[in-house]
Formats: C-alpha cells, sequence, structure tokens
C-alpha cells in the first residue's frame, strides 16, 4: 500500500504543476481536489485488489499530502513590473490589482527587485530606452509586452493586442484534436445514462410547470461558422422569444419556476450531450451564441468570429471567469477570454476549466 500511496503523491505533483501555471487559479482548491481525486481512486483500487489497509494510516497520508503540497505550491506574493514612463496611458494595465507597478522615470532600475519589465510599443521607444531595454535583457531580467501580462495574470487577451501572429500560429496540433474528441465521446458516453433518468424527471416537471415543449431548438453557430440546432431543456414560457432574441437579464421574467432552477444547475444544459456525441460540440469551448447575435456582432466586434476556429462547448474559460453577457461591452471582454483559451488550448486547461465549472455550479454563480 505504500507503493501505492507513493504513485498517487507523484502523480498528484505532476497534475498540479501543470495546473497552477494558468492564471485566476486558487491553488488551495487545485490541490485539495486533486489529492482527494486520487485518494478515491487509490481506495478504488484498494477495494477492487483486496488489498489489506490502514485506515488510520490512509488518513494521515492523505493529510500530509495535502500539507506536503500546498507548502510547495503556495502562492507567490504580488510580481513587481515596471512600467516605462510614456506607457503608463494604459490605464487598464495599471488597474490589474494582482501587480505592484513601478513607473520608471529614467532608465534605469537601481534599488529595486524586479520580476519583469513591461513594454506596450517597441516602436515608440527611443533609441535611450531601446539600449536600456537591451541592457536589461542581456542581464537575465524578464522582458514581457502588456499582451502577455493580461494572458499572464488575468487569463485573457485584449483585442487592441490582437495581433495576426495569433491567426497564423492557430492550427492545433492533431494530438490535441484527437485527445479532446476522444475524451468528448467517452465522457458523453458515460454520462449518458445518468442524463436519460435525469431528463425523464425533468421532461415531467416541465410540463407540469408551464404549456409548450420539453426541449428548446435554436440554430447556433459552430466550429468553422456553421449552423447547427442546439438542444437544452425548455426554461422560458412559450413564445417567450417571438420578438426575436436578446440578452438574458437578472431575474428574467421569460423565465419559468423550474426553468430557474434548472438554469441554477446548469441542467437545461444535459441535451447537449446529443450534441457532443454528434460532433457539433464539445464539453469545453466557447460558448455558442445565436445566429441573429452573431450577424450584429460581427458589424461591431472586431476578430468576433475567430471564435469558431474551434468546437463551442457546454462550458469554456469565458463561462468560468466572466458568466453571462449582458451587453455589448461584457460580449466583447468574453471574447478576450475566449481569445485565450483558443490560443492556450490544451487538455490541462480543460481540466482546469472542469474544476471551475464544478466550483460554479455548487456556488451557483454565473446562473443567470
Amino acid at each position: 500500500m505504500v507503493s501505492l500511496i507513493l504513485a498517487a503523491h507523484i502523480i498528484s505533483s505532476l497534475i498540479i504543476s501543470k495546473l497552477i501555471i494558468f492564471p485566476k487559479i486558487e491553488h488551495l482548491g487545485i490541490v485539495f481536489s486533486t489529492v482527494s481525486f486520487m485518494l478515491l481512486l487509490v481506495i478504488g483500487i484498494i477495494a477492487v485488489s483486496r488489498i489489506y489497509y490502514s485506515r488510520s494510516f490512509l488518513l494521515s497520508s492523505y493529510i500530509l499530502d495535502v500539507i506536503l503540497l500546498i507548502l510547495c505550491n503556495h502562492r507567490k506574493k504580488k510580481p513587481v513590473f515596471a512600467l516605462l514612463p510614456f506607457d503608463k496611458r494604459d490605464e487598464d494595465l495599471l488597474k490589474i490589482s494582482n501587480i505592484d507597478w513601478c513607473i520608471l522615470q529614467s532608465p534605469s532600475v537601481d534599488n529595486v527587485d524586479l520580476d519583469g519589465i513591461v513594454v506596450t510599443s517597441l516602436k515608440d521607444l527611443t533609441p535611450e530606452w531601446a539600449h536600456f531595454i537591451v541592457t536589461q535583457k542581456l542581464k537575465g531580467t524578464s522582458i514581457y509586452h502588456a499582451s502577455e501580462v493580461y494572458e499572464l495574470i488575468l487569463g485573457k487577451l485584449p483585442l487592441k493586442y490582437f495581433y495576426s501572429e495569433l491567426i497564423e500560429s492557430s492550427s492545433q496540433p492533431f494530438v490535441t484534436k484527437f485527445i479532446k474528441r476522444l475524451s468528448d465521446i467517452i465522457l458523453a458516453s458515460l454520462l449518458f445514462p445518468i442524463a436519460l433518468i435525469l431528463s425523464i424527471i425533468i421532461a415531467l416537471l416541465i410540463k407540469i410547470d408551464s404549456e409548450g415543449p420539453v426541449f428548446f431548438t435554436q440554430d447556433r453557430i459552430g466550429q468553422g461558422g456553421k449552423t447547427y440546432k442546439i438542444i437544452k431543456f425548455r426554461t422560458m414560457y412559450k413564445d417567450a422569444e417571438i420578438d426575436g432574441p436578446r440578452f438574458t437579464e437578472r431575474d428574467d421574467p421569460r423565465i419559468t419556476y423550474i426553468g430557474r432552477i434548472l438554469r441554477r444547475l446548469h441542467l437545461d444544459e444535459l441535451p447537449q450531450i446529443w450534441n457532443i456525441l454528434k460532433g457539433e460540440m464539445s464539453f469545453i469551448g466557447p460558448r455558442p451564441e445565436q445566429a441573429k447575435l452573431v450577424k450584429e456582432f460581427e458589424k461591431e466586434i472586431p476578430f468576433y468570429s475567430y471564435r469558431h476556429l474551434v468546437k463551442p462547448g457546454i462550458t469554456g474559460w469565458a463561462q468560468v471567469n466572466q458568466g453571462y453577457a449582458a451587453g455589448i461591452t461584457e460580449t466583447i471582454e468574453k471574447l478576450e477570454y475566449d481569445l485565450y483559451y483558443i490560443k492556450n488550448l490544451s487538455p490541462w486547461l480543460d481540466l482546469v476549466i472542469l474544476l471551475k465549472t464544478v466550483k460554479m455550479i455548487i456556488t451557483r454563480w454565473g446562473s443567470r
């Protein structure tokens, strides 16, 4: 059993090291959930293999593992970044509270312990400041572009820093796409029997609560800009959108009593497992938007269609960090989170989103 506990610790350490590199991560939550999952896995192996074990040893090993991994992966102090004097006009950058900013007045960093220097535009540098940047780089100081700071700290890519280089390097490796699709099929197949039982109960509650069909179908825009029909449980009164689609508001009168409960628990999304099995959606990706709204957003928001490079998902990076959008401003911010997800797409980021989604459902955050 000792070797089993040791193997669980090593695997937990590797998983945690892959997850904590992403921004807006609660290290304590990641450690606790990972170690707890590995404990359940160990208990399952012990039960199946009928290995002799000591409960007190298992419990003490679990507590020790949690404490050890928390100490090894503790949250560091706020990073100290220097900003050039003519770059302080970027007010959004200075509003990032997770950073201690040091505005340089001259090309010198004497007596300042920096984690890096942030530059918003190289073309605006004078020869003196350019020489300073190169000198600091040669000394080993990290030089960041402003867009990198938004990514590292906030987990989003602002539109004002969205460059063509990202577009050119956006193709996903075949292995990443294969793993993502295989994971979707396996998870959807495992959840399908449970979803079927829940769906029967939910269908009866919807019928008792209000008139109208059980399911709600609507044209959404998927990968490659293709239109498909999304399937959800109906949460609004019949003909609620007869005058056209609009943003969902807090305490929206169009939502039924049962519909409000389904939205809080995100159970209205259950039928989308069928969309996943058909290959139209993934469990994780940018949330699919209505075709009519997409046309409006494409006119007002630059690069909006870029989010259609990947399959839409039931949950996503924007969903767990922002929640629902209720206007153009929030939609732009949502897109910036989607751009980060597309650029950094990986199984590890998907796992982080999955964990944050579970927390969101438990805390009922982001429901509307």
